[in-house]
Formats: C-alpha cells, structure tokens, sequence
C-alpha cells in the first residue's frame, strides 16, 4: 500500500487536538457582526497565553491550550489489515510550535525513526476552542522530534485511505477529550445536508499565515461547499461542550484546512 500523492488529513485534537461532545445541535446563536476578540498568536515558547480559571488539562500547564494559542500536530501513518492508521503526535501543552522549528523538520527521517510509512504535517493551527480537558497523557509517551516537544494525543483509523485530506469528509478520531466554547463566543459551524452540525476547532494557518480569526466571519463566501451544505456565524449564548471521553469525535476540514467537531445530537 503507498501514500504516494495523499494529502496532509485533518484531525484534533484540537486537541484539539485536538484537539468533543454531548452538546446538541440546537446549541446555536444569531448571526452577528460583532468584532471578536483574538488572542495573537504565539510564536515564542517564551509568550504563553494566560488560562482562563476553569481551563483544567493535564496538558496545559505551562504551555496552557485556550482560544488563540497556536499548535501543530505530526501524524504518523501505518497500514493496517483494514486500511491506514495515523497516530497523532502534539505541541499542545508542550509549546506554541515556533515556525523555524516546525520548518526544520525533516519528516523522513521521522517516519524510519517512528517505523511508520510517511509523516504528514498538520499545523500551524491556531485554537477556537476556549477550554480543554484531556487526562490521558501518557508522559513515557512523550517524544522530541527536532526542537518540538510532542504529547501522543490521538490513533485515527482510516479505513479508506482515498478520503484522506478529502474536503467535508470526517474521520472517526480516538481523543478522549472534552472542548468548551464560551457562552458569549462567536463560533463558526458547518451543517450538512442531513443536519449534523460541526463547529470550527481551529484555524489553518499552512496554506494561509496570514489568516486570523476575524477573517472567519466572510469564509462562507470562499468556501466550495457541497450540495446541501451551509457556513453560519453565530454567537452562542450558553457554553457549547463537545465531549469525547467516551466517545469518538467526528472531525473534518474545509478546503482551507480549518478543522471542525461534529456535534452529536445526545
């Protein structure tokens, strides 16, 4: 099996990982054009972004994961008997993944060291999520590859390789977390032709380095969508938590590479 010519997939954990779940689709606002709020973004493990108080995560003690904090992920990706599995490796917690070090990466001789076929970058991304609980970190686990730090965060299982990088497609990711957004927050949704809702996780900043949250409030006009789908804007008026402890997430990606949480229904 080759990954010859596949493209870089999403993830998250938002956490994204990313970097969750149990919130309804019914957790929806009005439109708006209020300006929001970002918090800039970190280039420097010598800046670090302040927690809000409720922010718990084994992982984000230093380098604490809130709304505006930049990452990047390696997944390392292997065949299996049922198809591709990547296993997703992250600054989350660990460091705001400097751009000079993410580009001094050299994936190849990663992918011998890791004894996977290939190593696709995810990343920089730059969080929406407001408040992160992930407690499986598995510190023997923890790997430097270059200059980067890396938590092991994730396994997805692709069972067809062909939808790897395919736009509005999600993948099943084993996260095993819990993402908050904010009461009061603008966020940034996806909802298909069968009315499944995904919210924004995070932001792509690999194809574009210059975009930036505000931004994201005209995407819908850029956006290719599929027949049946929509992009809305909204403002949430009450917490909206996408928890995965014991579920696994549904993640996908525009053609701009911004990641998306499936919400579930119950």
């Amino acid at each position: 099996m080759t990954l010859r010519g596949i493209r870089r997939p999403f993830i998250v954990l938002t956490v994204s990982m990313m970097i969750v779940s149990c919130s309804s689709d019914d957790s929806t606002g009005t439109s708006s054009d209020r300006p929001t709020t970002l918090t800039p973004t970190i280039d420097s493990p010598a800046s670090t972004v302040t927690p809000e108080p409720e922010t718990t995560t084994s992982l984000a003690a230093e380098f604490p994961m809130v709304r505006g904090s930049r990452y990047c992920e390696l997944l390392f990706l292997r065949a299996t008997e049922t198809g591709i599995q990547a296993t997703v490796y992250g600054t989350q917690g660990r460091g705001y993944c400097p751009q000079a070090d993410l580009d001094a990466l050299d994936t190849t001789p990663l992918a011998a060291e890791m004894n996977a076929l290939f190593v696709l970058r995810n990343g920089p991304r730059v969080w929406l999520v407001d408040s992160v609980v992930k407690t499986d970190i598995d510190e023997s686990e923890r790997r430097t590859f270059g200059n980067l730090e890396m938590n092991r965060l994730a396994v997805v299982d692709i069972a067809d390789p062909s939808t790897i990088g395919r736009p509005y497609t999600w993948q099943e990711v084993d996260r095993r977390s819990v993402f908050t957004f904010a009461a009061g927050s603008t966020e940034f949704f996806l909802t298909d032709p069968d009315g499944n809702r995904f919210v924004m996780q995070a932001f792509s900043q690999q194809l574009d380095p210059n975009v930036d949250e505000a931004s994201l409030s005209t995407l819908g006009e850029r956006l290719a969508l599929p027949s049946g789908w929509t992009y809305s804007v909204e403002v949430i008026d009450e917490d909206l938590v996408v928890d995965t402890m014991s579920i696994k997430a549904r993640v996908l990606q525009d053609e701009f590479q911004n990641s998306y949480s499936w919400i579930p229904t119950s």
